[in-house]
């Protein structure tokens, strides 16, 4: 099984763990290949690329200047560790235990903009490039066009027969991932609120927040079959097997 998220915009890079050795990311020639074109871009071309405030690009911009291929242990963290949006809130991955950090090891992935394809012990610097902005350099004319073939191809490298993928990531991201020539399938997931009138409401910050659940619910019960995930139940979700396809599963709560 291969479970895969989105990264966050806001990261801590403060955050370590003595439970997992640190490791450097498969694709660091090719972020340091994004990189060395950032590296080049003021912070107004920053701006307007990431519609970030004037703040944020010269915050950014100094990112990009110090960042390096092999960083010190203060100035990186783990990847499941240094990303601390509501997804990880749900994950909560400083809670785990060994066993569950070391399943993660084994099946989760995080999608990256200028990492790529991320193990939760590779470590990072702080950073900021998603995957969905028009950035053009070289040959590419966008992040998808220079990552889709590779990220694709490594997921293939990493499945086993009869493996599954569980699609925790947004819609930006998971586009990075070629579906035709994937491997095995891919499970989509919806999560929604019911409302006061019992109608069904996708809620952006509670969906975020509910794939961090699943993805904490997989290495707390060692899932390994669709049917291990069907069973998800943290913080009062179920499955509504209704609106669920074979390859869209859909919890409510």
């Amino acid at each position: 099984m291969k479970i895969l998220s989105s990264p966050a915009k806001l990261m801590n890079i403060e955050n370590h763990t003595d439970l997992l050795r640190t490791t450097t990311p498969k694709f660091i020639n090719e972020a340091a290949e994004i990189q060395s074109h950032l590296k080049e871009k003021d912070p107004k071309f920053l701006s307007s690329l990431m519609e970030i405030s004037s703040k944020l690009a010269d915050e950014n911009w100094e990112r990009n200047q110090n960042w390096k291929a092999n960083p010190k242990t203060k100035e990186s963290a783990p990847a499941m560790f240094a990303f601390v949006g509501e997804v990880y809130r749900g994950l909560d991955a400083k809670t785990l235990d060994k066993t569950a950090i070391d399943y993660l090891q084994k099946n989760y992935r995080m999608l990256s903009g200028l990492y790529g394809l991320l193990k939760p012990s590779d470590r990072i610097m702080l950073y900021r490039l998603e995957m969905g902005r028009a950035f053009a350099f070289d040959k590419y004319k966008n992040l998808y066009d220079f990552w889709r073939d590779k990220v694709t191809e490594q997921l293939n490298t990493e499945l086993k027969a009869k493996d599954i993928i569980l699609n925790l990531a947004s819609n930006e991201y998971v586009k990075v991932i070629d579906r035709k020539k994937i491997n095995t399938p891919i499970i989509d997931f919806d999560f929604r609120q019911i409302q006061p009138d019992g109608t069904l409401k996708t809620i952006v910050v509670y969906t975020k927040h509910a794939r961090g659940l699943m993805i904490r619910f997989c290495a707390e019960t060692k899932a390994k079959t669709l049917n291990d995930v069907k069973a998800f139940n943290y913080e009062n979700y179920l499955l509504d097997e209704k609106l669920s396809t074979d390859t869209n599963l859909v919890f409510t709560r």
